[in-house]
C-alpha cells in the first residue's frame, strides 16, 4: 500500500547511485532537492531509497531506465531526509511507503554515513556553495571536426576530486583575511565520505601543526546545515598565486613533502599538481591527504607511501606534460564517439566496466582502451569470481595480458 501524505511539494533529481552490484541488500538511492520555499525550515537535500536495480538494469541506457523507474514528480513536506520506495505490482514503478526522520541512524543504515568529526567553529550548508548562472561550460572541437560542449577543466585545486569546485566566499566564515572565493570538495556516495574525512581529519593536524603547509582549511560543508550529514570541506582559494611545481622545484617540494611525513600523513596520489608553488618559491601541499591506520589494496601502509613518494619525486616533477597542462586533451578523449562505442559495448554485454578500463586511459596505463568485448569479458568474469573487489593481484594480471606494452598477452 503507499504512502499517503497530506501535503506534497515538487522535486528535482540531482544525482542517482546505483547499488552495488556485489551487495544486493545496499539500495539504489536518488539524491533530491527541494526549492528553499518548499522547504521551509526543512532539509532541501533528501533521499529516496529503492530495491538494488544493478543487476536487472544494465546496459548504456540504465540510468534513464533507473530514472523512469520513479512514478512521482512530488513528495511530502516535513523534516524527513530518507524516503524509502517499493515497487507496485501493477506496473512495477517505484513509489514512497515510508519516511524517516534525519537521524544518523537512518542515514547510516543505508551507508549515508557523517564526515566527521567536526573540528573546526564553521559549518556551512551545501546550498550555500553554489556557482552564479548556469553550469560552467566551454566549448570544443572534436578531431572529426565536432563541435561539443564539456565541463570547463578543473581549476589547479579541484584536480584530485570528483566533486570539487571553485565558489564566492559564502557568508559565515570567520577566516581573517576574508577570502573572496573558496574551494568546496564534497562528496555525497555512500562509502566516500571515508576520503573526506580523513582529508578533513588531515587538515585539523596540519592547522594545528604547521599550518603554513597547506592552503588554509576555512569549514566544514554539511548536507542541511549545521547539524546534518557533514559531506565536505571549504578551503582557501589561491587562483592567480600560484602554480604547480616543476623540475625546478624539486627541493623545495622534498622538503615541503618532509614536513608532511614528520606530522604522519602521506599524499596520495602524487602529482605535480600535488604542490602549490607561490610567486616567492615556498611550497604548499594539497589532499588528498592520508593518515596512520590508513592502507590502500595489497597492504601498503602511509610508511610504504611516504618512502614511494620520496622515491618518485624527481620523476613526478619532470612529467610532461602534466596532468593539468593535459586537461583539455583529456576531455576531447573522453568526448570521442569511439571511446562511448567501447563503454557501452563493454556495458551492453556485461552489465559492467572493469576498472581496468579506466587505468588503461590513465598515463601509466598508455592512454587510450585497448581491450577488445571479449578480453573484457574474461576481466568482467575474474571481477565477479572476486567478488566484485578489483584486487591488486587482478590489476597485476591484467597488465601482464593486456596492458599497453604486453599487447593482449595471450593465456
Amino acid at each position: 500500500m503507499s504512502f499517503q501524505p497530506t501535503a506534497t511539494v515538487p522535486f528535482t533529481i540531482i544525482a542517482v547511485g546505483a547499488g552495488p552490484l556485489a551487495f544486493d541488500d545496499s539500495p539504489d538511492l536518488y539524491r533530491i532537492r527541494i526549492k528553499p520555499e518548499h522547504a521551509g525550515d526543512g532539509p532541501t537535500t533528501k533521499y529516496l531509497v529503492a530495491p538494488n536495480t544493478s543487476k536487472t538494469l544494465t546496459g548504456p541506457d540504465a540510468h534513464i531506465r533507473r530514472d523512469n523507474l520513479i512514478s512521482f514528480d512530488t513528495v511530502p513536506v516535513g523534516d524527513w531526509v530518507v524516503a524509502h520506495l517499493a515497487l507496485t505490482a501493477a506496473d512495477s514503478k517505484l513509489e514512497i511507503v515510508s519516511l524517516s526522520k534525519p537521524t544518523p541512524a537512518s542515514l547510516e543504515a543505508i551507508g549515508l554515513y557523517s564526515a566527521s568529526p567536526v573540528w573546526h567553529p564553521v559549518t556551512i550548508p551545501n546550498a550555500a556553495c553554489q556557482l552564479p548562472g548556469s553550469y560552467q561550460t566551454i566549448t570544443i572541437t572534436t578531431p572529426s571536426g565536432a563541435i561539443v560542449s564539456v565541463p570547463k577543466p578543473p581549476p589547479l585545486q579541484c584536480m584530485d576530486y570528483p566533486d570539487a569546485a571553485v565558489f564566492p566566499a559564502p557568508p559565515g566564515l570567520t577566516a581573517a583575511p576574508a577570502p573572496s572565493s573558496v574551494v568546496c570538495i564534497t562528496e555525497w556516495i555512500p562509502g566516500h565520505d571515508l576520503g573526506v574525512g580523513a582529508d578533513s581529519r588531515a587538515y585539523e593536524r596540519i592547522s594545528a601543526r604547521d599550518p603554513t603547509l597547506s592552503p588554509r582549511f576555512l569549514g566544514h560543508v554539511a548536507e542541511n546545515g549545521p547539524g546534518s550529514r557533514v559531506i565536505g570541506y571549504l578551503l582557501e582559494n589561491l587562483p592567480d598565486s600560484v602554480r604547480e611545481a616543476g623540475p625546478a622545484d624539486l627541493d623545495a617540494c622534498r622538503a615541503a613533502l618532509g614536513r608532511l611525513h614528520a606530522l604522519g600523513l602521506a599524499k596520495a596520489p602524487l602529482r605535480r599538481h600535488s604542490f602549490l608553488v607561490r610567486k616567492d618559491g615556498s611550497v604548499l601541499l594539497q589532499g588528498p591527504f592520508v593518515g596512520e591506520g590508513s592502507a590502500w589494496e595489497g597492504g601498503d601502509t602511509v610508511t610504504d607511501r611516504m618512502a614511494a613518494a620520496m622515491e618518485s619525486l624527481e620523476v613526478v616533477l619532470a612529467t610532461s606534460p602534466s596532468e593539468y597542462e593535459n586537461r583539455e586533451a583529456r576531455l576531447l578523449r573522453m568526448v570521442d564517439p569511439e571511446r562511448k562505442r567501447a563503454l557501452d559495448a563493454f556495458e551492453e554485454a556485461h552489465g559492467l566496466i572493469v576498472p581496468f578500463v579506466y587505468w588503461q586511459e590513465s598515463r601509466e596505463g598508455g592512454g587510450r582502451i585497448t581491450l577488445t568485448l571479449e578480453q573484457h569479458g574474461v576481466l568482467a568474469k575474474e571481477f565477479e569470481e572476486n567478488g566484485f573487489r578489483w584486487s591488486k593481484e587482478l590489476q597485476e594480471e591484467a597488465e601482464r595480458r593486456f596492458g599497453p606494452s604486453a599487447e593482449g598477452v595471450d593465456e
